[in-house]
């Protein structure tokens, strides 16, 4: 199916052509043609995850960096209200520029904030309404490596997993964007999981009470491996378990109407193809993006399933009260 290389027209954003690229016959056949998305993975309390983007700093060992342009329509950068494209959705920032095909060391997003004198990057809080400014140090986003091979047009995504990457500050007067958490995916090897949870399996009197699914890369994990959110980078108060694995993904259980009954569900998209444990908890909200918080995962038990994703198809995983 590969269902993510077709992204849907109306939320494609106008095309930059600083290389040069201009598609048709005229392509220099040894170049690659190349687009970049943004997508995202849903944070608890945020109504809107806003980011502006000006441009794509590409760094390759030995040669100059390059710098492409991202811009939408009349503006001269690309403002993305990524809490829009979630589970599977994506918007496109710079489509179908040309690409000599190599391994590309560092993708670096230069991202606009406040200091900029508007309002580019900002939180909006669901529980207030009010609009907090979202800051990156050095409004540079580093994400690391990846690579173009030779021929056709290549598609990435760069996934936003918010839960992780998105970080309050103490005195609550700014968010900042860490690069933990955001990755660059090739859409040609990636997947997509999604079911539904039942709501007999939901919680009411733990303090955490939260309907969360969690991603892990990995099979035959036990269940004291599982862990909630955290950052390897950042020292822990509360001691890990031991051989502790870390989520790759994790997604709050969303509820919408059919045929005038309220269903549960969940969905994980542009996740890169193998080998998963993907676990349930009703106790996992206030999972905080850097301490490990020590949630029980799975809750209840054994609310947890091996699963292999590939992208030919869009794997589905549900959650019922009674696991066979």
């Amino acid at each position: 199916m590969k269902k993510f290389n077709l992204i849907p027209v109306s939320i494609i954003l106008g095309t930059s052509l600083l290389l040069g690229a201009c598609g048709g016959s005229d392509s220099d056949p040894e170049m690659t043609m190349v687009s970049f998305a943004v997508a995202d993975a849903p944070v608890d309390d945020a109504e809107e995850v806003v980011i502006a983007i000006d441009a794509i700093e590409l760094v390759r060992e030995g040669q100059d960096s390059i710098m492409l342009d991202v811009s939408d329509g009349d503006l001269s950068y690309a403002q993305v209200d990524l809490k829009q494209f979630q589970g599977g959705d994506s918007k496109i920032i710079l489509d179908e520029t040309e690409l000599a095909p190599g391994v590309y060391q560092n993708l670096i997003l230069h991202v606009l904030d406040d200091s900029d004198g508007d309002d580019f990057s900002y939180v909006t809080e669901t529980e207030n309404g009010i609009q907090v400014p979202m800051k990156q140090p050095s409004q540079k986003l580093k994400l690391g490596g990846f690579e173009v091979t030779a021929g056709g047009v290549q598609r990435f995504t760069i996934h936003f997993d918010l839960r992780t990457a998105l970080v309050e500050n103490k005195n609550g007067q700014r968010y900042n964007l860490k690069p933990h958490g955001v990755t660059i995916v090739d859409n040609e090897t990636v997947s997509s999981l999604s079911g539904m949870v039942d709501e007999n399996l939901f919680c009411a009197l733990d303090e955490n009470a939260g309907n969360f699914v969690y991603l892990y890369a990995g099979h035959g994990l036990t269940e004291e491996q599982l862990v909630d959110n955290y950052d390897a980078t950042v020292a822990q108060i509360i001691a890990l378990p031991a051989n502790a694995v870390a989520p790759t993904n994790s997604t709050e259980v969303t509820m919408m109407e059919v045929d005038n009954e309220m269903v549960y569900s969940y969905a994980f998209g542009f996740i890169s193809e193998g080998d998963y444990t993907v676990a349930y908890t009703c106790s996992g909200a206030n999972d905080g993006e850097e301490q490990y918080d020590g949630r029980m995962i799975p809750n209840p038990s054994p609310q947890k399933h091996e699963v292999t994703l590939n992208n030919d198809v869009d794997s589905v995983q549900d959650f019922n009260e009674i696991v066979l």
